[in-house]
């Protein structure tokens, strides 16, 4: 072997080797912003949750993952139900859905578009257009035609879509943040959005790194993470969390 083929073969060497390193960091970068399933593929010890659930500030919400007609998940859409709305939402008040996510180094990023979302029938009767806002204006009428004119009252017979835009499920959460006639945010409220580990000690593990508390913090059982409960008995708690 001549020194031009050896010099040749050191090269290549070195390339693969920094590669291989910088494949190997990436995994467990503190910089690089969680994900939810299937970035982070379950192992056969991991169930994981397709349902949430949250009250705040005088709204309940249901958050359930999206799946098509060959009943697959589609993490690029989230089904949303209210079960509990301020009564502002008929006068007036509107909603924006926000996606965020974070890093294990505490980090995060909401992104500052707001998500579109649209109104179905819970058999998925489609009911308006997508739209970046969600008001009352919207569906009143289809309310009306429905003799129903309290806000909460046709909340029971609707569900939305909301087009996350993400495919790749590489954002973590939801806000729902809600507006009065004055353009004023009032409400916001955060939300994990399925698919995620069904027991909080395994979600708060983000592939070999500690997940951002912000994330922790919303997940449904966080209160419970030193309980010596299976993922199995977490997630039979969801059950009243799905629609």
């Amino acid at each position: 072997m001549n020194t031009q083929t050896t010099l040749k073969a050191a090269l290549l060497l070195t390339i693969l080797a920094m590669l291989t390193a910088c494949g190997s960091f990436k995994q467990n970068d503190l910089t690089e912003f969680s994900s939810r399933a299937p970035v982070d593929t379950p192992t056969a010890k991991t169930e994981l949750i397709y349902c949430n659930e949250k009250t705040q500030s005088g709204i309940t919400a249901k958050v359930v993952a999206y799946t098509d007609a060959a009943n697959q998940i589609r993490y690029d859409y989230m089904k949303v139900k209210f079960t509990k709305m301020p009564s502002s939402f008929g006068s007036g008040d509107y909603i924006h859905f926000y996606r965020w996510q974070a890093n294990a180094a505490g980090q995060t990023y909401i992104d500052r578009n707001p998500v579109q979302a649209r109104f179905e029938t819970l058999d998925g009767q489609i009911l308006t257009n997508f739209d970046s806002v969600m008001h009352w204006g919207q569906v009143s009428a289809i309310a009306a035609k429905w003799g129903i004119t309290d806000v909460n009252k046709f909340f029971q017979y609707v569900r939305l879509v909301i087009d996350i835009r993400d495919p790749q499920a590489e954002f973590d959460a939801l806000k729902i943040a809600m507006y009065n006639t004055n353009n004023v945010n009032t409400i916001n409220m955060d939300m994990l959005m399925p698919a995620f580990a069904a027991r909080p000690a395994d979600y708060a593990n983000d592939r070999g790194a500690t997940r951002a508390m912000s994330l922790q913090a919303l997940h449904p059982f966080a209160s419970m993470i030193n309980e010596n409960w299976t993922a199995a008995q977490f997630k039979s708690m969801t059950t009243n969390f799905c629609f």
